[in-house]
């Protein structure tokens, strides 16, 4: 008979303490806010090496501790830097050959800017799963609480 790990092990995870997942969580969303490809995003601390797709996990199952709302608002700086750009482009600010058609392209594919109801099913689906998140982390805690008389 094989058996596993004890329930609770931590062996296979990557960021074990909260100040250093917070550390990687800015570093994240500083990357995003750049108007970075999350896909490019990687963290390297003391031989472990963290990429956005473990991050986004980090970010699901953890809300307590990675808040969405800072990815949000990262997400949002990137959105307004490339903007920003598109900007001094029609305004003539930038020298050299200017590629209007690569632009919008580009802004197509990164922001979707071309896909109907993007905004609102993106936000309610983010806050759904956040809020999910929150309540299966809360349910230990509610428990503890009834157990100890502090909540009804």
């Amino acid at each position: 008979m094989v058996m596993g790990p004890p329930k609770g092990n931590q062996n296979a995870k990557k960021l074990k303490t909260t100040s250093i997942k917070l550390i990687a969580y800015e570093s994240y969303c500083k990357w995003i806010a750049k108007g970075e490809e999350k896909a490019a995003w990687v963290f390297e601390h003391k031989g472990t090496t963290l990429t956005w797709e473990t991050m986004e996990k980090y970010i699901r199952n953890e809300p307590l501790v990675f808040h969405a709302h800072n990815k949000r608002a990262a997400e949002a700086h990137g959105y307004q830097h490339w903007l920003e750009l598109g900007k001094k482009m029609m305004l003539g600010e930038i020298e050299g050959k200017v590629q209007p058609a690569i632009y919008q392209m580009f802004m197509r594919n990164k922001f979707a800017w071309d896909k109907e109801g993007r905004d609102s099913a993106t936000v309610k689906e983010a806050a759904m799963e956040e809020f999910k998140n929150l309540r299966e982390q809360a349910k230990p805690l509610l428990q503890e609480a009834k157990q100890e008389g502090n909540y009804g």
